[in-house]
């Protein structure tokens, strides 16, 4: 039996997903055949044999049939194709002339009355009691914002009790992340410090910990943005609009995450929270608009980035105003606690000089998770938030931020990395690196392995020594990692940074089963532990 089509459609690359739906549109709309140039421009390449080999695949997959690009018409859609025309043509996909969010807004009628799009019942009464199940379960404030592979709240709140932390104490998370540690301490009455060299990080996390808000303005400002994009919509229909930050990103990329339709509605909102005037409600909403923005997209991270153009996902006003209220009612929560919270202190840095940011023997508790040696390259996973927030105009910004972060990644090394000579003394780490430059041997890819597996150790090297520095005498530090394969060789990150622990002199190593990851490229199973250490 075939596949649905929006099966198989999510099967497609996205160039052969763009050209397709650029073919079907010229004729649904426009009554034409489309042309080389045409498909050459909406798939990123000029050259005919991208444009051969893209076609080609279209119609093996049984959406055209190819005639030949000296042909005309060059291709033309099957029966199947034509009878799904309504979700594959895209009329703004065919124009290239935008307007201005100005030019939007003066043609939208003055909302004179703004609606209450979202409605709340504040909970009665909430004690200190009901803290634990707020921070564990329902991931009161967590749920704004998450990143792929952060560990649950409960597992700080567990530690912060394990360890005897107190209010008395100072926390660091060195790899911080959507400040699941930061959020959990604060809301424990814990100071706590964290670090990520990712603005995106920073950004979630400042949000995340700012919670003196006035909640009556927020959500007469927050029902203002959405009625404004409400009453735009129709006129968002038909044309097309982008905003400062979107004309940064390329266009093929910010076409694989967002749709036209989609890409419009984000523009607006982004320039509409512009006229926000007061800066803590203007960054809530700036936090829902991200959100919404990768909810409402194309991709999946499952765990890399991948393209799925008819995946199911809500409507990016549904998602902005389910954000909006998410935040609101968890706002609402807290002020109704009414009791004293941590504070927490936030930089931009690399962590491998965290010592520079923050004062020798002052932290009491480390709990984090640095990232796998698992070859996933995350400024790809926040890749449209950067460009939103203005963290990059271009691929060179992007490129800065790649190189201050540890080596998880082949994507990450570059020539002027050098942090493999400090792991040289390893055995543990050598031998892999010799099984797998066997491995990969008689390959064309998967050469630059071995080196990423040196440098991210030698990067963690440096960070726990950073570590060490800032961590007072008989203060505990709790790493959260994950074993990695390639082609079947296990590296197990848990026990070779119990050698690096060791080699740097904490005391009290022991390594603690956190979960088990299962893979469905192998049997071999994975672990996640948790490398505990003291100073």
């Amino acid at each position: 039996m075939k596949k649905k089509i929006k099966a198989r459609l999510n099967e497609l690359t996205y160039r052969q997903y763009m050209a397709l739906v650029y073919i079907v549109s010229k004729l649904d709309i426009e009554g034409e055949h489309a042309q080389k140039r045409g498909i050459k421009e909406v798939i990123g390449f000029d050259s005919d044999r991208m444009l051969q080999i893209t076609l080609e695949a279209l119609e093996r997959k049984g959406f055209i049939t190819f005639h030949g690009l000296d042909r005309n018409p060059l291709a033309e859609i099957t029966e199947e194709t034509e009878k799904n025309l309504s979700i594959l043509s895209d009329r703004l996909l065919l124009s290239d002339e935008y307007v201005e969010y100005n030019d939007v807004k003066k043609q939208t009628l003055p909302i004179t009355e703004t609606k209450n799009h979202f409605k709340v019942t504040a909970p009665s009464f909430i004690d200190n009691d009901s803290l634990g199940y707020l921070n564990n379960s329902k991931r009161m404030v967590h749920r704004w914002s998450d990143f792929l592979e952060d560990y649950p709240p409960s597992l700080v709140w567990d530690k912060i009790n394990e360890y005897g932390v107190t209010s008395a104490n100072t926390v660091l998370d060195p790899f911080m992340g959507s400040g699941t540690t930061l959020v959990t301490a604060k809301l424990r009455n814990i100071n706590a410090i964290g670090i990520d060299v990712n603005p995106v990080a920073n950004f979630v996390t400042e949000v995340k910990t700012t919670w003196g808000v006035d909640l009556k303005k927020f959500k007469t400002e927050a029902n203002a943005v959405i009625s404004s994009l409400i009453e735009a919509s129709p006129i968002l229909d038909d044309v097309r609009m982008t905003t400062e930050s979107l004309k940064n990103m390329d266009t093929m990329e910010l076409h694989q995450w967002l749709k036209p339709r989609t890409q419009n509605d984000v523009a607006f909102t982004r320039e509409r929270i512009n006229e926000v005037e007061d800066e803590r409600i203007k960054k809530l909403l700036l936090l829902a608009l991200i959100v919404a923005s990768r909810d409402a997209s194309n991709v999946s991270f499952c765990p890399g980035t991948s393209f799925y153009p008819f995946r199911e996902r809500p409507t990016f006003l549904d998602a902005f105003k389910n954000k909006c209220k998410e935040i609101y009612e968890d706002l609402l929560i807290l002020a109704k606690i009414n009791k004293n919270y941590g504070e927490t202190t936030i930089f931009n840095a690399d962590s491998r000089n965290l010592s520079t940011y923050i004062e020798p023997n002052s932290v009491d508790f480390i709990l984090t998770s640095p990232p796998y040696p698992n070859d996933l390259e995350y400024t790809r996973q926040t890749r449209l938030e950067l460009y939103l927030l203005g963290y990059v105009k271009n691929m060179k910004d992007v490129t800065e931020i790649k190189k201050s972060m540890v080596k998880g990644s082949t994507k990450l090394i570059y020539q002027d990395s050098s942090s493999a000579k400090y792991v040289e003394k390893f055995e543990s780490v050598q031998e892999i690196v010799d099984a797998l430059e066997k491995a990969f041997s008689d390959k064309k890819w998967g050469w630059d392995y071995p080196r990423m597996v040196k440098e991210y150790f030698g990067d963690i090297y440096i960070v726990l020594e950073n570590v060490g520095e800032v961590l007072k005498e008989g203060g505990y530090a709790l790493f959260v990692v994950g074993d990695q394969t390639y082609k079947k060789i296990l590296i197990p990150v848990g026990e070779i940074m119990m050698e690096l622990v060791q080699d740097l002199g904490f005391h009290s190593q022991r390594l603690e089963t956190f979960r088990v990851r299962r893979s469905t490229l192998h049997s071999i199973p994975l672990k996640e532990e948790i490398v505990i250490f003291q100073k």
